[in-house]
């Protein structure tokens, strides 16, 4: 069972306010909805006043605590125990899903160098994917020893040739980017090269860096998310605490920074012009 938290702040006439919220104070109440073999409990806070009694939530919630699904806005006591659930490897997928995807879908390819940024040496599973469809693939880790078996194996079946390294200057000269975990590093890159990530890089970066996805979630568990939380959000805790993991293939229709979006065809668009 998922449990979902959610506050919705009660707002009243300022004449009536003080009188009103000390009539009725803050309330509770439990919904249980289902889809597809998935129950998630949803745990519904109308606040009136400005003090939560968090352990009496903490009664209700029980053993969830540590791994809540709720909106980042709201401030978790850490100290009773309470963790807002991490969607950080959902968000990895995303954008190794949507890189292959382009990849898979350019006209001159070859012409396009390509690095999957992967310090701790986490994402090896994924190259053999970009080693397929690109004819110049660069990894950058800090972990050689978990990608020498895996390059060995795709030079032996394919003949494809993939450059390992630590040095992040390889990067000067690389078109498409791949980093699943968040970047908290200066990098040198291009100013046109194009970066996909898990989250919003800690520092600024040269480059068009695109760090949030979006995509349409299956219908049946649209129901029952909470309206305040996204979809890769609410679809990261069904992958990661509800076992359904068919969710981890899905290809993001479009992703976004602070200031513009790309579809995989307008990318596409834009790597190919420059390949070109």
């Amino acid at each position: 069972m998922l449990t979902a938290l959610t506050i919705n702040n009660i707002h009243y006439d300022k004449r009536y306010i003080n009188f009103l919220s000390k009539l009725r104070g803050n309330s509770i109440r439990t919904e249980i909805k289902s889809a597809r073999g998935v129950v998630l409990r949803h745990i519904i806070l109308d606040k009136r006043r400005d003090r939560i009694d968090w352990e009496l939530l903490d009664s209700i919630i029980g053993a969830q605590r540590n791994h809540l699904i709720c909106s980042d806005s709201i401030i978790l006591p850490r100290e009773l125990g309470f963790r807002r659930f991490d969607d950080s490897y959902f968000r990895s997928l995303l954008s190794l899903n949507m890189s292959l995807h382009i990849i898979s879908k350019l006209k001159n390819k070859l012409d396009l160098s390509y690095a999957l940024f992967d310090p701790e040496g986490d994402w090896s599973a994924y190259i053999g994917g970009f080693a397929r469809y690109c004819g110049d693939v660069t990894v950058i880790s800090d972990k050689p020893d978990k990608y020498a078996d895996v390059i060995s194996e795709i030079a032996d079946e394919t003949g494809a040739q993939v450059k390992l390294s630590s040095n992040r200057d390889r990067l000067l000269n690389t078109d498409f980017i791949t980093a699943p975990a968040q970047i908290r590093e200066p990098l040198c890159l291009r100013g046109d090269a194009v970066v996909l990530t898990g989250r919003a890089p800690t520092v600024c970066l040269p480059g068009q860096v695109y760090f949030d996805y979006h995509f349409r979630m299956p219908n049946m568990f649209d129901r029952i998310k909470p309206a305040e939380l996204s979809e890769v959000y609410f679809s990261a805790a069904l992958f990661t605490k509800a076992r359904q993991y068919e969710l981890g293939s899905i290809v993001p229709t479009a992703c976004y920074n602070y200031s513009s979006s790309q579809t995989p065809r307008s990318m596409c668009d834009f790597l190919m012009n420059k390949a070109g």
